[in-house]
């Protein structure tokens, strides 16, 4: 009888309880903490880029005011509304599998993988463009016609960065001029800056994303695999969805700090969208 008491003992509770813990509660308060606990050195490596950006961004107002007003709005506009509805998909895949419903599980878990994609779209977009506008901070150098206070034009060697940022916001008709400063006074050399801050940033954050896409999908497979048929494993989606609400808080620090520090309105984000995704043409107002 003893013997057969310890090797039941041995084998352990029934059920979802890993053999490596005591009972659910144990193995769910783990998983929780591993998940603060990475979240917790995801701060720290998010929040040195974050000040880093926010000194630079107090000694050199005006340059990162131009750099900021030379990004399309507009795409970071709709993506921001994917994020926050992905957001919202991935609590009601929790709250399903909370209820033992692995139908809802599937289907929230699935719709927030498809927002997801939709962003890295439209992000993967936005770089493209920003490469076909010169928007690259490179040491390359071009000759231009500079003119004179006498009417005439000497050939000047300028940044080629330099130019397409020019045109850049003359295309946006955000000069700056209301902001009481003229584009020709701002120093390139530190608005390249302002763009390695924009391209780390915001690929991280699409690191972050592609990582979180790979997560999520993994979880729809265990979902049809019926990993969830026992309500209590919810902890996993719970933590997967802690790590995809702090991938969101970051985008809401990056878009006000990257994108909205600069001149915009409602119009030109609309008109970049729409010329972004081929639905529009013509001058942005």
């Amino acid at each position: 009888m003893a013997a057969s008491a310890h090797a039941t003992e041995q084998v352990g509770p029934p059920g979802p309880v890993a053999h490596h813990f005591n009972n659910m509660r144990q193995q769910q308060a783990t998983v929780r903490f591993g998940m603060w606990l990475f979240l917790v050195t995801e701060v720290l490596f998010f929040g040195g880029a974050f000040c880093a950006y926010t000194c630079y961004r107090i000694w050199f107002p005006r340059e990162f005011e131009a750099g900021s007003a030379a990004l399309n709005v507009g795409i970071a506009s709709v993506n921001t509304i994917l994020l926050l509805t992905s957001s919202l998909t991935c609590t009601l895949a929790v709250r399903a599998a909370y209820k033992g419903n692995q139908s809802g599980v599937k289907l929230w878990l699935a719709t927030t993988i498809a927002l997801a994609v939709v962003f890295l779209g439209l992000k993967a977009r936005e770089y493209q463009l920003d490469f076909e506008e010169g928007l690259i901070p490179t040491g390359k150098m071009v000759t231009v016609e500079d003119r004179q206070d006498d009417g005439t034009y000497l050939p000047k060697s300028r940044s080629l960065f330099a130019v397409k940022v020019e045109e850049a916001l003359a295309r946006e008709h955000a000069t700056l001029h209301d902001r009481h400063f003229d584009i020709k006074t701002v120093n390139m050399g530190r608005v390249q800056l302002f763009f390695l801050f924009y391209y780390v940033i915001t690929g991280l954050h699409v690191l972050h994303m592609v990582i979180g896409v790979g997560l999520l999908t993994w979880q729809l497979i265990l979902a049809q695999m019926g990993f969830f048929k026992y309500p209590d494993r919810h902890v996993y989606i719970e933590v997967m969805s802690l790590y995809w609400h702090f991938v969101d808080m970051v985008w809401m620090f990056a878009l006000p700090l990257l994108y909205l520090c600069g001149p915009h309105t409602g119009g030109q984000a609309v008109h970049q969208f729409m010329s972004a995704v081929g639905l529009g043409t013509g001058v942005s107002h």
